[in-house]
């Protein structure tokens, strides 16, 4: 139940963050303003106050310059981000002096990570705890704050009608963190694994680097990689090569333009069990990708030639 309760509200963040066709939304908004200002003129010829014209005025013709601007922004940065495109797969983004420069002062800052001295299992639940204690936490304070609410005795039948709604998804929120802790990513992947102990040990000596809800270690003789769903160990002999990824994700509020942002993956390829070349996509940020992407080929290609800071042979991919 709580698997097919995140897969819901997945599919409902996707549905509300696809990428909208800039022509059609602009001239919807402008087709709306222009009936919603004729209706308030028509308002003021009827009733003759001209606070209709007023407010006619004030809310829409803003609203048409912005969504006009929004349109020409987007165009833009379509514009700008196909430049972006052709520097990130070819390469000469990372031999910018700037973007160098901005790398060698990251890395001056920030090192890989230190793994928990209680082992891999202990450092992948705290990984994930993290995130589950946010909602036990909210799931707690949401079933507190209806039941105080419920037994309020000037409480009216409608709020206590709330109260009871409230107390169900403070239930549900519960449930998810609950979960999490119990029979989370972590478990399963405990479950499914017949060389535990080799895949502990290559951990605990391995380059760790995390961002958000995933992460990755390369470890003497395992890489381990975590998303928010799941854990994954792969064997060095079945690893083909590691690649970067740049997405490009398109920001709207209320349909209009917003801005952009750009999100970088590794895609480590190896040959599964069965025979089947797949690839697991791991998010981290653009400085981190280089640094893993270095020691991966340190560890497995150390005859490839850099130019600048990227690999000759290394292929990027873009998806927007």
């Amino acid at each position: 139940m709580i698997e097919k309760l995140r897969e819901k509200v997945e599919k409902i963040y996707k549905a509300n963050n696809t990428v909208i066709e800039s022509k059609k939304n602009l001239m919807l908004v402008i087709i709306t303003a222009v009936c919603f200002f004729i209706v308030l003129v028509g308002v003021y010829f009827f009733t003759g106050d001209i606070k209709y014209i007023i407010v006619a005025f004030i809310s829409m013709v803003p609203l048409i310059i912005y969504a006009v601007y929004s349109f020409f922004k987007e165009k833009r940065q379509d514009k700008s981000s196909e430049k972006d495109k052709q520097e990130f797969l070819s390469g000469a983004k990372y031999r910018q002096k700037e973007w160098k420069t901005a790398y060698f002062q990251y890395k001056e800052k920030h090192s890989f990570e230190t793994i928990s001295e209680k082992g891999m299992v202990h450092d992948l639940k705290k990984r994930y705890r993290k995130h589950d204690f946010v909602f036990i936490r909210l799931g707690i304070l949401l079933i507190i704050g209806s039941v105080f609410i419920f037994f309020i005795q000037r409480t009216e039948i409608k709020d206590k009608a709330i109260a009871i709604f409230g107390i169900f998804f403070g239930i549900v929120i519960l449930s998810v963190g609950v979960h999490g802790l119990i029979s989370g990513p972590v478990q399963k992947f405990l479950k499914q694994q017949t060389n535990l102990t080799e895949i502990e040990k290559s951990y605990d000596k391995g380059k760790m680097l995390s961002f958000r809800n995933n992460g990755i270690n390369l470890g003497s003789s395992y890489a381990v990689l975590y998303t928010n769903k799941c854990v994954y160990a792969i064997d060095y002999n079945s690893i083909q090569d590691m690649t970067r990824k740049m997405v490009r994700v398109k920001q709207y509020e209320d349909n209009l333009y917003s801005g952009q942002e750009y999100r970088y993956y590794l895609s480590l390829i190896y040959k599964a069990p069965e025979g089947k070349t797949k690839s697991i996509d791991i998010r981290l940020d653009e400085f981190q990708c280089e640094m893993m992407m270095a020691e991966f080929n340190r560890r497995f290609y150390s005859e490839r030639k850099y130019a600048g800071t990227v690999l000759e042979k290394t292929e990027n991919s873009v998806s927007v």
